[in-house]
């Protein structure tokens, strides 16, 4: 046979091979696509089963999401599809198809698994006649802590694949996947925490007393709003009762700091950080704060305090989602109007700030009566309320026993802006009003950020955050104690607010504008954080932009933390750094 023959004779070999190969891996992609459809169909109807079925129906869910994740896993294992991820063109997807039908049966298995099969029992966790049963909460613990480790390998290997390569169709639904894991193992992260502390906080093992302050976002503070009423919370061997009441307005001006300040706290957020209760929120660090709240009270008061905890009015309208309405005196009270209520009409129909007090108290001892009753009878609802409201910066709590606070101090219910090492890993964007007033209820305020360009060392970061005063076309008739004024000599309708930004550690502002116009950065310094502050007078609808050029560290994903408003949204958002 001739040399040209025997070489025709190869490449048509080959040729044909090739063919049938590529047949092969077009069949087994066309299984693995049906395959994968199914497990979506699956997950839904799992989704579904929990919402509202029995545990049999939650059973057979289960069972076929695990069947056919399973499947989709086997069809990407095998040596068809390794071959696959050696095709020019189609090899990195392949690989991502792999990874991820890997990583949703694990899931299947590991992650929701042993999850599913305590779904039925999340009700043990509401309380009952005042009382949260500390035994079932510590039946969570182990099915939690397996789901939690599961879906935190899931996170990390999805997102050790490079996914910029894969075609565009893929690549945006393997980042969703991805995100979407995420997401789940930072919440299942902090369900892990909440869990296994849980016992300890409800006063399993010796009694427990914590303060809950309200915040009041018509005067807006550095963590959401001016502390208002404060309540006592006794827990005993799971059992939860309100206690002493009392409203933050009450305490008065001490002449001096009731802890030390430090120099750059002075410097930053004068002396009435530490002397006027109402202002131990300049800060945004909910740690902070809360030990100078707490010292306050303690000096007054004779309870010693395990933890100082916090909620918004925004937070009270996610929790009677779940509860529906409460009656007040002669309102009743829904998600749809509490927050109106609270922060506006409440001061056109109780103008004496007395009468103000009593109302909001009143407001607090009836959520708390009503979600400590046990009537609700949505546990899932209710967590991903509570979880919403902390995910917002909207839930903050800080618990005295340093172990325990170490347990939840890198959890963005700590409302800490420093991590375990003391380095701020994100920007904070604050803001204050300057008018004395209740006029941040008609505020409106939106932050962007973007990493404009990186160096080797830092990203450049810009951030804006446009601000406009919203009031009626009559702003003189409204009350008085609403519009305020009455010391910074503002006309009804305009605002003064602050607004502050706090750098990341070692970082540095490269530029500043209010309203286009250029500035100095005007900044002080927290330690390593460099801070710089605008003062704008809004009058209304006339919005105001502030901005600045930020470089910063390359540490990561850096977090843009902002105070959250009146509207029911996530003010804060992440960058993904350079």
């Amino acid at each position: 046979m001739s040399r040209r023959r025997v070489i025709l004779l190869s490449a048509g070999t080959l040729l044909v091979l090739l063919v049938g190969l590529g047949l092969l891996v077009g069949w087994r992609a066309l299984q693995v696509n049906d395959s994968l459809r199914q497990v979506v169909s699956n997950a839904e109807t799992l989704q579904t089963a929990l919402e509202s079925g029995g545990q049999e129906d939650i059973d057979d869910a289960l069972s076929d999401l695990q069947a056919s994740a399973g499947e989709a896993a086997d069809l990407t294992s095998g040596p068809i599809w390794r071959l696959a991820t050696w095709i020019p063109y189609v090899g990195d997807d392949a690989r991502g198809v792999r990874t991820a039908a890997r990583v949703v049966s694990d899931l299947a298995n590991d992650g929701i698994g042993p999850l599913a099969e305590t779904a039925t029992q999340l009700d043990r966790l509401l309380p009952r006649d005042g009382r949260i049963d500390t035994d079932a909460v510590r039946e969570l613990q182990n099915p939690v802590d397996i789901a939690a480790a599961s879906l935190m390998t899931a996170s990390e290997d999805l997102q050790s694949e490079d996914s910029s390569r894969y075609i565009d169709r893929f690549r945006v639904k393997y980042r969703e996947l991805t995100a979407l894991v995420s997401d789940a193992a930072s919440a299942m992260d902090s369900a892990k925490v909440a869990v296994d502390l849980l016992p300890e906080v409800l006063g399993a093992e010796d009694r427990r007393n914590y303060l809950l302050v309200f915040q009041n976002n018509a005067e807006i503070r550095a963590t959401g709003g001016l502390p208002g009423a404060m309540s006592i919370i006794t827990t005993e061997d799971g059992r939860i009762s309100l206690g002493r009441q009392d409203s933050a307005n009450r305490f008065g001006e001490r002449a001096t700091p009731v802890l030390p300040l430090t120099k750059d706290e002075t410097a930053v957020y004068t002396e009435k950080l530490g002397t006027f209760l109402l202002d131990a929120n300049f800060t945004p660090d909910w740690p902070r704060a809360a030990e100078l709240i707490r010292a306050r009270w303690e000096e007054v008061h004779p309870e010693r305090l395990d933890g100082v905890l916090t909620l918004d009015t925004v937070a009270v309208s996610y929790l009677l989602e779940v509860t529906g309405p409460v009656q007040v005196g002669d309102y009743t009270l829904s998600a749809d109007n509490v927050v109106d209520t609270l922060l506006n009409q409440a001061y056109v129909d109780f103008p004496e700030p007395a009468a103000q007090d009593a109302f909001f108290r009143l407001v607090a001892k009836t959520v708390f009566q009503k979600i400590a009753s046990g009537e609700i009878g949505k546990p899932r609802e209710l967590l991903r309320a509570l979880v919403r409201a902390g995910d917002e910066g909207r839930v903050a709590v800080h618990l005295s026993d340093e172990a325990e606070q170490d347990t939840i101090a890198a959890r963005r219910v700590a409302g800490a802006t420093r991590d375990a090492d003391g380095v701020a890993q994100g920007l904070d964007i604050t803001l204050l009003d300057g008018t004395g007033s209740k006029m941040s209820y008609y505020l409106d305020y939106r932050t962007r950020a973007a990493v404009t360009s990186c160096t080797y060392e830092a990203a450049r970061v810009r951030v804006t955050t446009t601000l406009v005063s919203d009031p009626p076309e009559d702003p003189a008739s409204l009350p008085r104690y609403i519009t305020g004024g009455t010391e910074t000599g503002t006309k009804p309708g305009d605002q003064l607010v602050q607004v502050r930004l706090l750098t990341p550690s070692d970082a540095r502002i490269r530029g500043f504008t209010i309203r286009g116009k250029k500035y100095g950065p005007r900044s002080l310094y927290l330690e390593d954080r460099q801070v710089s502050t605008a003062y704008l007078l809004l009058e209304p609808d006339q919005p105001a932009d502030v901005t600045w050029i930020v470089d910063v560290p390359r540490r990561g994903e850096i977090p843009v933390r902002v105070t959250p408003g009146i509207e029911p949204r996530d003010y804060s958002s992440t960058l993904r750094g350079c």
